[in-house]
């Protein structure tokens, strides 16, 4: 992990050296100041060296945890890259320094020669204590460190276990049924039309029992076909040896052969190949490869495997999942986390194994249950740590020991369990490219099971400078690497949007508890989640505040980057505190912290980034706010800020601003925004005449929300997003529900993926609007509210070609809603509120093919079901809520009489897995499930 500190540093100082190319530096330079001159080329110097640095660290970081020396050149150096890191910071930091205040120029000039001086002896002695440390590698043979970093991986990887993973009993596998069927479903089933093998992969994270399940159903299957094989690849392979294990499996599963050829050792790639394929001739033959972590794996060896028998099967485990998509089309599974029920069955299994009935004894019942809580049904956490109960005594206290000692016993070399869990796991961390390496540690600094959503990550990730500059925007880069992360099963998915998007995310328990160990020794982050102790002096970058700090020493906390506070959890003296010892803070996240105000000393962290105040209860901004020339990121959505002053305009890094959307405390005044031509965030900010107009300056813009928007706003408004060209995301609220008109001037730009307009559409140009909807093909979600839609207006909509959301939010104001065939193929939600007159809902064959969820709320004259709903054929979840009372009634089999249609209604919904139906009842609302 020190590489990617190394990575980091890397790419801050390239954009410190890109400071010589601003006007102020440039004019330093022109006035021949030496010391500058000097300090800009010790900065280009010591980037070289890291540079180099970084391919030794590649190479080191496999071996420090079986090589003490390794390791501690590896602190080492990391240890520098932190000094350096102050260094340039605080050269930064003094060069801001010149840009304000009294004093001339020129003599604030004069009076930092001496600290570039300094700064610049600094680093000259950095890079010696750097080329001794390359000295002492070079006393290293690299290639044999290569050569013997990849047998360490290989016996700390999971073959062992995997070997061990066929004999582990069938009273040991627990809550994998469905897997197991499926695969066995899969191996077995001969599909005539199939030309080649069919590839079949397992996904999960490290430790959720692939190898055992892939090797369960291997010794129930096998003996159905003619040769069989089971080969661990592991991280790090050599294609002649894996080829080799292939045919050695091969034989050895092979009642005819046994032994393999006598010269199998000495084959090179070309013998493997030829007598694999002749063995494999004219066999149907199934193969398990089990923990593959690269694509290229089966590039390697295919064409040793003859593809012409469509009864054979190839079987991948993996943790990642680009290995996994090689499988063929709907051959792929992703393993979860055990359910609670299967957790404790195979807790109970492990622990009293010794026992007849395995149970857990009643006075232990309540402390199992939270061991088996923190291990979040991860299958290998629960054995291993049932395992080492069963050797304990059997009483309460005993068992709260290791319990409260369970982070130990995860992390620590010393203990049993850390070699079974920690160093399994661990191998998804060693495979990080170094690029996501600060991203994932950056992940553990959030509360145990907390929601993260993916636009604050995002953000953070590019405040603290993990994310390089490509052609795309970082934010962009950044959603690549949440992904990557993902993929490779390091953090699950915990929220999806309506479209179908990732929204937010989690880290696993027991991920997370390793993840804080490589945290705490790079000193990452330091995480202070226990109220009862005391914040001990650390030299971690970031600080992450879970609980209520006892005691916070005041003393130079220089090192500090970052500072993210949870749970309420900060003060006004604790913060005035933080901030008066940190004066380089990159990042200050207090969303949900109780404080009223800001102290006075944030306005002198030239160095922030990342300012996150939502859901605070302060009130307002101070005016020199305009200080902060580094800041990206302001949220203060939620807060109680009414008002902005002016002097944020002069925040020229501002990428994103989020303002208050709280009820009634809309920003007033905001002027001058169009200079800040890098927003690409600008959320609920008040229209006025002056902004409509000139916002049309900021082309930069995805995400634009403008609240208040009067009718005579509306053309320059119209006209000022149509240059948007990036824009994905639209919010227009008028004010008080007024008409939305000029609509035919409105060119949405294609990119536009989300569009929220609110306020009555006027009828007349929006069907110069609707011209263009066919083109718009990234448009998803479509929210109307208070729109007055009716009849005529509707089938504009219709033509929207990719959209998957429509809500209509007091908008539909006719007293039909008829649905052409064809119309919406995409649409998955359609949520329609508070039509006051609709009473019939007609849909023709054909129409919303893809429909899953279906909203009628609010329609007191809706007396029918709609008309043909049988023709939704995937329809999964309908919901009516306070229809007319005889819709209630019938529904509910309340109805009768002549021309009673209840049946009928119930026939019509009888393939909808969830119908519910919302009504009052003695003054009350209650909702009520249709069979």
């Amino acid at each position: 992990m020190a590489e990617a500190v190394i990575s980091s540093l890397v790419l801050k100082i390239g954009a410190a050296l890109a400071i010589k190319t601003t006007k102020s530096a440039a004019s330093l330079l022109r006035t021949g100041m030496l010391a500058m001159k000097e300090l800009m080329k010790d900065i280009s110097d010591i980037k070289d060296e890291l540079e180099i640095m970084q391919a030794f660290l590649r190479i080191a970081e496999r071996l420090k945890e079986k090589d003490e020396s390794t390791k501690i050149i590896i602190k080492q150096t990391r240890d520098l890259a932190f000094e350096i890191e102050d260094i340039i910071d605080e050269f930064t930091y003094k060069l801001s320094e010149e840009q304000g205040g009294v004093l001339p120029t020129a003599i604030k000039r004069y009076r930092n020669i001496k600290t570039w001086h300094h700064l610049s002896q600094r680093l000259k002695e950095i890079k010696i204590k750097l080329q001794n440390i390359m000295e002492r590698w070079k006393r290293y043979d690299t290639r044999g460190m290569e050569n013997e970093a990849r047998p360490l991986i290989a016996v700390g990887g999971s073959k062992s276990r995997a070997e061990l993973a066929h004999f582990v009993e069938k009273d040991g596998i627990v809550g994998i049924d469905k897997y197991k069927d499926l695969l066995l479903e899969w191996l077995k089933n001969e599909d005539e039309q199939q030309r080649q093998h069919v590839i079949i992969s397992v996904l999960g994270m490290g430790g959720l029992g692939k190898t055992t399940l892939a090797t369960h159903v291997y010794n129930i299957i096998k003996a159905s076909f003619d040769a069989c094989a089971w080969v661990a690849v592991s991280q790090s392979y050599e294609i002649d040896d894996l080829l080799r294990k292939i045919l050695k499996e091969f034989y050895r599963e092979d009642p005819e052969k046994r032994q393999e050829p006598n010269d199998s050792d000495t084959m090179d790639y070309r013998s493997l190949v030829g007598t694999i394929r002749t063995y494999l001739q004219y066999k149907k033959y199934v193969l398990i490869l089990d923990d593959v972590w690269s694509t290229d794996v089966l590039d390697n060896i295919k064409v040793a495997l003859l593809n012409s028998n469509c009864k054979s099967r190839i079987v991948l485990t993996t943790r990642i999942r680009d290995v996994a998509l090689l499988a063929n089309e709907n051959h792929m599974f992703e393993l979860k986390p055990l359910e609670a029920d299967h957790s404790w069955d195979l807790f109970c299994k492990s622990a009293f194994w010794r026992s007849a009935n395995k149970i857990c004894p009643p006075h232990l019942e309540q402390c199992a249950q939270k061991i088996i809580e923190k291990c979040g049904g991860l299958p290998l956490a629960i054995v291993s740590i049932a395992r080492l109960l069963s050797f304990r005594e059997q009483t309460g206290s005993e068992w709260e020991k290791v319990y409260k000692d369970l982070e130990w016993y995860l992390t620590n070399n010393e203990s049993k369990l850390h070699e079974k869990v920690y160093d399994i796991l661990k191998l998804s961390l060693d495979d990080l490219p170094h690029y996501l390496r600060n991203c994932f540690l950056y992940c553990s600094s959030f509360p145990e099971d907390y929601t993260i959503e993916s636009d604050r990550l995002i953000r953070l990730w590019v405040a603290e400078g993990f994310i390089e500059e490509r052609e795309r925007t970082m934010e962009e880069v950044a959603e690549d690497y949440l992904n990557k992360l993902v993929h490779r099963c390091l953090l699950q998915v915990a929220e999806w949007n309506e479209v179908g998007i990732v929204c937010a995310y989690r880290m696993h328990d027991v991920i997370r508890v390793l993840a804080l160990s490589e945290s705490k020794e790079l000193s990452f982050c330091m995480v202070y989640e226990h109220s009862k102790k005391k914040l001990r002096s650390s030299e971690a970058r970031r600080l992450s505040i879970l609980s209520n700090i006892t005691n916070y020493r005041t003393e130079d906390k220089s090192h500090l980057r970052s500072v993210l506070v949870f749970n309420n959890s900060m003060s006004y003296d604790l913060l005035k505190s933080v901030l008066r010892s940190s004066k380089l803070l990159r990042v200050l996240e207090l969303q949900g912290a109780l404080i009223v105000k800001l102290p006075s000393e944030i306005c002198n962290l030239f160095n922030l980034h990342y300012l996150g105040l939502r859901a605070t209860k302060i009130k307002e901004l101070p005016r020199s706010i305009e200080k902060l020339q580094n800041l990206q990121i302001l949220d203060t959505c939620e807060s109680e800020i009414e008002k902005l002053p002016k002097e944020i305009t002069e925040l020229q890094k501002l990428r994103h601003l989020v303002l208050s959307n709280k009820l009634g405390k809309n920003i007033k005044g905001l002027v001058g925004i169009w200079p800040l031509k890098g927003l690409q965030t600008l959320a609920n900010i008040e229209a006025t005449a002056d902004i409509v107009q000139k916002v049309e300056a900021l082309t930069e813009l995805r995400t634009f929300k403008i609240i208040g928007v009067r009718t005579d706003h509306c053309a320059d408004l119209w006209n000022s997003i149509t240059k948007m060209n990036h824009l994905s995301n639209l919010s227009v609220e008028s004010e008080d529900g007024k008409e939305l008109q000029q609509l035919g001037t409105l060119h949405l730009p294609l990119p536009i993926q989300q569009l929220d307009l609110k306020g009555k559409l006027d009828k007349n140009s929006l069907p110069k609007l609707a011209a263009s909807f066919g083109s718009l093909a990234n448009l998803t979600k479509l929210t109307l509210s208070v729109a007055k839609l009716d009849e005529d207006m509707f089938p504009y909509l219709q033509a929207l070609p990719a959209l998957m959301i429509l809500i209509l939010c007091r908008a539909y104001d006719g007293m039909k809603l008829h649905f052409q065939a064809t119309s919406f193929p995409k649409l998955k939600e359609l949520l329609i509120s508070y039509a006051p007159k609709l009473s019939q809902v007609e849909i023709e064959r054909g129409a919303m093919a893809s429909l899953n969820t279906l909203y009628l709320g609010g329609c007191p004259e809706l007396k029918e079901l709609p008309s043909s709903i049988e023709y939704l054929t995937t329809l999964q979840d309908l919901c009516i809520s306070l229809p007319a009372e005889e819709l209630v009634e019938r529904l509910l089999g309340g109805g009768g009489g002549e021309g009673d249609h209840s049946n009928d209604c119930r026939t019509w919904v009888r393939q909808i897995p969830k119908f519910t139906i919302g009504f009052t009842r003695d003054g009350k609302f209650v909702q009520e499930r249709i069979q």
